[in-house]
């Protein structure tokens, strides 16, 4: 029962944190843009990056989606913490390290209920 609230909880604060992060992105945050820019990136890869980062949280939100979730939210965190290293932005680098631990946890926590257990037999 504790591990079930616990699941719950870290997928629901998950979820949060990426439907915002998705949200800024896809309406133009001008300091994400901002960022986007300096970074030497277009802007269509900040709506693209905020269309993954929305369905990745409603992924997180069904179990037998989440792990899929939790794995596409880590390959974009992987891809942000390269970026915020090679641009030596320790502060957020560290907050996107953290997502992406607590990322994989989620989606080890929920894997024996994933989709691809049961389309592989794996079960």
């Amino acid at each position: 029962m504790l591990k079930t609230t616990l699941t719950w909880i870290l997928t629901i604060l998950l979820a949060l944190f990426f439907i915002y992060a998705g949200y800024k992105k896809l309406t133009g945050n001008e300091v994400t843009a901002q960022h986007f820019r300096e970074w030497g990136y277009g802007l269509w890869l900040l709506h693209f990056i905020g269309c993954l980062e929305l369905i990745g949280a409603l992924l997180l939100l069904f179990p037998a989606t989440a792990t899929s979730g939790a794995l596409l939210l880590c390959l974009i965190m992987t891809g942000a913490s390269y970026t915020l290293l090679s641009h030596e932005v320790w502060k957020t680098f560290a907050i996107t390290f953290i997502c992406l631990v607590l990322l994989l946890f989620a989606g080890y926590l929920r894997w024996n209920q994933s989709w691809i257990l049961w389309v592989f037999k794996l079960q």
